[in-house]
């Protein structure tokens, strides 16, 4: 499993950060986004003043899996493990 923090454009509101992960590599995330396919994240969590939440402490009524549109993406950034359990300070 590999994960990502992806940066999304969202024009008026600001940009968005979602951070999810995937089976999919760095590479093949690009490729998708390149071409054109929505990228999919599962796990989904949060970063609250520093920290990484789980997505059911913030909203518990959706499931923790997004499609994130390959038109708003800024960038893909890979994290070196699970950010729950890794330094992120």
């Amino acid at each position: 499993m590999n994960w990502f923090k992806i940066e999304t454009n969202k024009y008026k509101e600001g940009n968005y950060h979602y951070i999810g992960s995937t089976e999919d590599s760095v590479e093949t995330l690009v490729s998708k986004a390149q071409n054109g396919l929505f990228i999919r994240l599962d796990n989904l969590l949060y970063w609250e003043r520093g920290e990484i939440r789980e997505w059911a402490d913030w909203d518990k009524s959706l499931e923790p899996i997004v499609f994130i549109n390959p038109k708003e993406i800024i960038a893909i950034m890979e994290f070196k493990g699970d950010p729950r359990v890794i330094p992120n300070k």
